[in-house]
């Protein structure tokens, strides 16, 4: 049996009929309906990795569901509909590479984020906060799953590149983030046992393990000497000792990512965690101009600083053509939105704790963080594998192997991007005086 014929006999046999029972696929089921019920064709289309880069294994699935109605003539007659569903689970693994992965952590805060959170959040956003619709999940000790609305439905989608989004897309981006990091600063404030409660069950998604995957460690380390190679070709008039200090930050990926992400009053809020192009869905116009903007993927939902989805963001999306010369007018979008947001849900004005010098110098604070993605993540982006999840975790790759493709792949596009924001990192450190060490324990780093 082939692997889609699996999935269809498992959707069929076994999550349609739970997700009719639980009310969510029609409206007004009962038990006693049941047998008016049939599930008719099922098709599945795989998301494939050359359309987004996922560590999941994600298909869109269209179902047709046979309903037997009776009419007020005692007549039965059988009505038709479609729904489009989009589902994610976790690729076939072992144990031991699931558990590095944290793959655990990740569905969890997924499914807690539309079980417990979202319907607090619509209540106080009165409707109004764009989410797919969730139909159901499973989390078991080396699987996950959970399926939502394909949202392409309703006129969402994500963006054609991969990378180097245009300024339209990066304002609307900063403009809806700052209205939803308002939104949580709102809530935290006048309403702390609410964010408490909401937040409590959120679990370290990334830096929880000290096991880390060793392809995952030594593309990392390789990626952050490629980057200081790139710093020393592309903008060689950066000190060397600068270039130093940030790759002796960044080199441990668990001690320096678990120090930098945990959450600091007064600035902690609730962050998507992975605010990237891949994780967000526009709407366009009819002349493809991009209108607004909706995020998914909450699998590294946490409490944080709101710099960590600004700030990946902007590295990870946004190249320096866009983000350098624009990045006061983007900033201040960003600003201009969390404020208007704040105001409007905690009804009293906005705390200097987030003032936008505050935010400036927590953002310095948070661009090695998003270095450290960029070196390792940007390559796959600009120059995408050639292989699904399950291949990637099945491949055997030498460490030579490893180690050349992560010196080259993306070329000279990864390394230039990945240099020049080396170069803003060190001239906003200097106008903030904020040191991008500012807030890390080095001394724990150096004992490493």
């Amino acid at each position: 049996m082939s692997k889609i014929e699996t999935e269809t006999q498992w959707l069929r046999s076994t999550i349609l009929p739970d997700i009719l029972k639980n009310g969510r696929l029609v409206d007004n089921y009962s038990d006693s309906k049941a047998n008016t019920f049939r599930v008719g064709d099922i098709e599945i289309d795989v998301i494939g990795h050359t359309e987004a880069f996922m560590l999941t294994f994600c298909y869109r699935t269209t179902i047709t569901l046979n309903t037997t109605v009776k009419s007020s003539n005692e007549k039965w007659s059988l009505s038709t509909q479609v729904t489009e569903l989009l589902q994610c689970k976790t690729p076939m693994m072992p144990p031991k590479v699931y558990e590095s992965i944290q793959f655990g952590a990740l569905f969890s805060n997924e499914i807690n984020f539309y079980t417990v959170i979202l319907p607090e959040i619509q209540k106080l956003a009165g409707g109004k906060f764009a989410a797919p619709k969730y139909y159901y999940s499973e989390l078991n000790p080396y699987s996950a799953v959970a399926i939502l609305e394909n949202f392409a439905e309703q006129g969402w989608r994500v963006t054609k590149d991969r990378v180097g989004l245009s300024l339209e897309h990066a304002l609307i981006a900063v403009d809806y983030l700052g209205q939803f990091h308002g939104f949580a600063y709102a809530m935290k404030h006048t309403n702390p046992e609410l964010f408490a409660k909401l937040t409590h069950g959120l679990k370290e998604s990334r830096y929880a393990s000290d096991v880390i995957h060793p392809e995952w460690e030594l593309t990392m380390k390789t990626s952050i000497k490629r980057a200081a190679k790139a710093v020393a070709t592309f903008q060689p008039q950066i000190d060397e000792e600068f270039v130093k200090n940030l790759c002796f930050l960044i080199t441990d990926y668990n001690l320096y990512g678990r120090q930098r992400v945990a959450p600091r009053e007064p600035l902690a809020t609730l962050c998507h965690g992975d605010y990237v192009r891949n994780n967000v869905a526009y709407r366009y116009n009819d002349k493809e101009v991009p209108q607004e903007i909706m995020m998914f993927d909450y699998q590294t939902l946490r409490v944080s600083s709101p710099m960590i989805d600004l700030a990946v963001f902007l590295a990870v999306s946004i190249y320096a053509d866009v983000r350098y010369p624009n990045f006061d007018a983007i900033f201040d979008k960003y600003c201009t939105a969390l404020y208007d947001s704040y105001r409007s849900h905690a009804k009293v004005e906005v705390p200097k704790d987030i003032s936008r010098a505050e935010l400036l110098k927590e953002y310095v604070r948070f661009l090695p963080y998003s270095v450290s993605i960029s070196c390792s993540f940007l390559m796959t982006l600009v120059e995408p594998l050639d292989m699904s999840p399950e291949e990637m975790f099945a491949k055997k790759t030498s460490n030579e192997e490893l180690i050349e493709r992560t010196m080259k792949q993306g070329g000279e596009v990864v390394d230039k991007e990945v240099a020049h924001q080396v170069q803003e990192m060190l001239e906003l450190s200097q106008l903030t005086g904020v040191s991008i060490d500012d807030g890390i324990d080095v001394d724990k780093l150096a004992k490493v």
